[in-house]
């Protein structure tokens, strides 16, 4: 509330009803590790995710409060119960507290590829033609469709703290290593490494990791007025194409 509204509410005392206190919204980012959805830099927050929580509570009564953990810390807390009315993203499949209550529409389709080096590229249409290679993974990552063919030894696992260290390896081992990404991370990381997604070759994944929607995630007591607020402002981003909007820009 500005200075002025809250002068004028002093000098209205108890008569002023049309006088409150903006509510806060409690929205949890992953640190460092979920870019173009969450960034967080020098305490200034954007990103796809972010952005449309932002767009959201624009102008509305709710103030948006940042909470900003490594992602095992954030989920500990939030299965913990977190801040009251928490939101954050998430998706059916991911099972767990990311998903309990998750908005009415979704904000983005996911899609997974396999990235190898253009030099010797990896050629891509079952399990079979990664057999003895080498797949990169991301710490923190793990895939329940990639498990069987781990345990078995079909392929064996490197794993990185971070996108640079995936581009280097297997731009080391041509032929050899291929990284198991989301497309659009894949794409941002390139980008602000100053690298070209044609120096790669890029092939759909999605045989192995089936294309799957992501949506804001609810804590699962949310006052129920906040829940259907933040679900008739999605709707309406949605029909006035602002989503796409904020996807794009991250591309």
């Amino acid at each position: 509330m500005n200075k002025g509204i809250t002068l004028a509410c002093a000098l209205l005392g108890p008569a002023a009803t049309v006088c409150h206190s903006a509510e806060t919204v409690n929205y949890y980012v992953i640190a460092k590790q979920a870019a173009p959805f969450q960034i967080e830099s020098n305490n200034h927050h954007s990103g796809i995710v972010t952005e449309i929580v932002q767009g959201i509570f624009s102008g509305s009564q709710y103030d948006i409060a940042y909470h900003t953990f490594p992602f095992n810390r954030m989920i500990s807390i939030l299965e913990t119960g977190g801040e009251p009315n928490w939101l954050t993203y998430g998706s059916p499949t991911w099972g767990g507290v990311q998903a309990e209550n998750l908005s009415d529409e979704s904000i983005y389709t996911v899609k997974h590829v396999l990235m190898s080096s253009k030099i010797g590229a990896l050629e891509f249409k079952t399990m079979d033609d990664l057999a003895g290679k080498v797949v990169v993974l991301l710490h923190g990552f793990d895939y329940p469709q990639l498990t069987p063919f781990i345990k078995d030894g079909t392929v064996d696992v490197i794993r990185v703290k971070d996108y640079s260290a995936a581009f280097r390896i297997i731009n080391k081992l041509p032929g050899e290593a291929a990284f198991v990404e989301m497309a659009s991370r894949i794409k941002y990381h390139l980008k602000t490494n100053n690298q070209l997604l044609s120096d790669y070759n890029i092939t759909s994944f999605q045989k192995v990791i089936p294309d799957y929607s992501i949506y804001l995630a609810f804590s699962p007591d949310m006052n129920k007025t906040l829940q259907t607020f933040i679900n008739q402002r999605l709707m309406v981003m949605h029909q006035r194409g602002e989503i796409d909007t904020i996807v794009h820009h991250y591309y």
